[in-house]
């Protein structure tokens, strides 16, 4: 009803190329297609617009296909070494069937959590499967990053290009101190057939959605996905009915209840609000505060910021936070030789001078402008669950 009521204005009303390419930016494009053609209002894009879109469509869906006899190849290799391997994000919803349509969900990088315990072998297996390490190996300390950032090992890149993620846990909650790795997601997991025609562990939908929910809004590396994650919950919850309760129950277990309850109000606002609906959202509530950010233009500062917010934010474990302060300047002779391209021996102390330099070049100041900062304390009071409410209406 939206879309032809857009597409029923005057000639110009809408920036259709501004559309496509927004949509291309949140990987929604082939998604944007689908609903046009739904609504029977395709015919109705300028045809410079319509091409891309369809273009667009082909080149996910082609993807789909690859993606998905990739993620079966590896998982079957794992398995084949006594190795679970849980997908995650697009892979398990791809797996999982949840989208009607091949290429309509866009996904980039393979996520597969592995039990800890089980990760040594499981690089050496992904690797005589032609995965490579992205750039050098990092042999930095893992105590200098931060939580979030020790999630998954390095990112690695197969034969046709398709880049893994083997994952460690799900997610560690900074707010409330709980890890929720392989021993939560199994817990709940089945062995469902897939639409590559096997039979695999997939994750429990409210620990999928969980998952999702916590990656693009709680983490806030990857903020531009944040519309793609609302598609994602909607499909999932037309497959798996009553999901909203028993995630909003799970998010409750690990601390994230109140990100779980702004995403399920988001939801619904985007998928059955009208368009006064959603011009007359109160700028100050939660809601807005959301798709505000799902809309930036540029997220890249606001994920820059929130890094650095996250070392400089001493009101939570204080003394840990200082820790991974030094350890940034301080970090070890091995990666010291590594950063600067220097043998290990006594003499790489000496850039031990240059290191604090170094690191403040590498700040885009741009990214702490007194606007980003304020988002990223608004939203970090949603993650951390408190009750009151970041305007005055929700």
């Amino acid at each position: 009803m939206r879309l032809r009521r857009l597409l029923s204005q005057p000639t110009g009303a809408v920036d259709w190329a501004a559309v496509v390419r927004r949509a291309q930016g949140h990987r929604t494009a082939a998604l944007l297609r689908f609903n046009l053609a739904r609504a029977g209002a395709l015919d109705g894009l300028p045809p410079p617009e319509r091409a891309r879109l369809e273009q667009e469509s082909h080149e996910w869906a082609a993807r789909h296909l690859a993606y998905l006899s990739e993620a079966a190849r590896l998982i079957a290799a794992l398995a084949a070494n006594s190795i679970t391997a849980i997908p995650l994000k697009g892979a398990a919803l791809m797996l999982g069937g949840y989208y009607p349509q091949a290429g309509l969900r866009a996904a980039i990088d393979l996520d597969l959590l592995v039990e800890p315990g089980q990760l040594d072998r499981a690089e050496r297996i992904v690797s005589e499967c032609g995965y490579v390490e992205v750039g050098e190996p990092n042999r930095a300390r893992a105590r200098q990053r931060l939580p979030n950032e020790l999630n998954d090992l390095p990112p690695r890149r197969g034969p046709s290009g398709l880049i893994l993620e083997l994952h460690r846990r799900a997610f560690h909650n900074t707010y409330c101190g709980r890890d929720f790795g392989f021993a939560e997601m199994r817990g709940l997991a089945t062995r469902r057939p897939t639409t590559v025609g096997t039979t695999l562990l997939l994750p429990a939908a409210e620990d999928l959605c969980l998952h999702l929910v916590h990656h693009t809004m709680v983490d806030l590396q990857s903020t531009q996905l944040i519309l793609r994650t609302l598609a994602d919950l909607y499909f999932i919850a037309q497959c798996e009915p009553g999901v909203s309760e028993r995630l909003q129950q799970r998010a409750d277990e690990v601390g994230l209840g109140r990100a779980a309850r702004l995403a399920s109000k988001a939801l619904r606002l985007v998928a059955g609000g009208t368009l006064e609906e959603l011009e007359g959202l109160p700028s100050s509530s939660e809601v807005a505060l959301l798709l505000d950010t799902a809309l930036l233009e540029s997220p890249g500062p606001l994920a820059e910021a929130a890094r650095l917010f996250e070392y400089f934010d001493l009101r939570r474990r204080p003394f840990a936070k200082l820790g991974n302060l030094l350890a940034l300047v301080f970090t070890s002779r091995q990666h010291l030789a590594q950063l600067y391209d220097a043998p290990a021996t006594g003499r790489i102390y000496a850039h031990y001078l240059r290191r604090p330099f170094d690191l403040l070049r590498k700040v885009n100041w741009a990214s702490l402008a007194p606007a980003n900062l304020s988002r990223i304390v608004k939203l970090r009071k949603i993650a951390r669950g408190r009750e009151k409410a970041v305007g005055s209406k929700q």
